[in-house]
């Protein structure tokens, strides 16, 4: 039994990338800061040493969450070649500059409903950093950042891959999107998961390109990335592009 990361598997597949040696090296958070609106968006940027440009994942945390969640799926990126830049939207972790966001606090919606321009502005932020490919950019949304994460694709232009995990508030609108867009997209939930049955329903008979991968448990957004489970999936990008095997 080990543990066994859903999405970090799911963005080889996309991405199509095979380590090697070259790209094994160490690699440091940077804290940044991007802002939006007026917010100061805090993140952790992380980017392996490479002589080449190479892709970035972008992780946007879930309601009442921060970007620690993914620090372990960075890092085994980073050890891949793949540069990720981990997210604390408006109202959460240390982005609160202009308010904190408390799901049982009245008002907590209205504080975030414009977390779309923070998903765009730090889209922006990583096409333009020097070392990253832009044509080669995957956004990560957890819970309500799954919606947010569509809401700016649809405003601003798309990135090349999306991962969303447990997006209950997953939009009719952002459901018949994905399919005219060709791009590769996985949406992950947990079999036992209270309220997101109608939506997974939903995925499915709305889009022919989301794979749709529905794991054991009860398991919410990012609290996925901490599954104990053997790995059962068989992709044959994985097995065939990256070298990976999954069994």
């Amino acid at each position: 039994m080990k543990t066994f990361h859903l999405t970090l598997i799911l963005l080889f597949c996309i991405l199509s990338i095979m380590p090697t040696e070259a790209q094994k090296r160490s690699a440091k958070d940077t804290k940044v800061t991007i802002e939006s609106q007026g917010w100061k968006l805090i993140g952790d940027l992380l980017v392996p040493r490479s002589s080449k440009p190479i892709p970035a994942v972008l992780m946007l945390n879930r309601a009442g969450g921060n970007r620690k969640a993914y620090e372990k799926l960075a890092k085994d990126l980073a050890q891949r070649g793949i540069a990720s830049l981990r997210l604390d939207l408006r109202g959460h972790g240390e982005s609160i500059n202009l308010g904190k966001s408390i799901p049982s606090e009245e008002g907590a919606l209205e504080l975030i409903k414009d977390s779309n321009e923070d998903v765009n502005a730090a889209h922006q932020y990583l096409r333009a950093l020097n070392g990253i490919r832009s044509d080669q950019i995957a956004i990560v949304g957890a819970s309500y950042s799954g919606e947010k994460m569509m809401e700016a694709a649809r405003k601003y232009g798309f990135a090349q891959a999306y991962v969303a995990l447990s997006p209950g508030s997953f939009s009719d609108e952002s459901m018949l999107s994905i399919d005219p867009t060709q791009i590769p997209w996985l949406y992950i939930a947990a079999k036992n998961e209270r309220y997101l049955k109608e939506v997974t329903t939903a995925v499915s008979e709305m889009s022919q390109m989301v794979e749709t991968l529905i794991i054991p448990g009860t398991a919410h957004a990012t609290g996925i990335l901490d599954t104990r489970r053997y790995c059962r999936v068989h992709c044959h990008l994985v097995g065939n592009k990256t070298g990976i095997k999954i069994k």
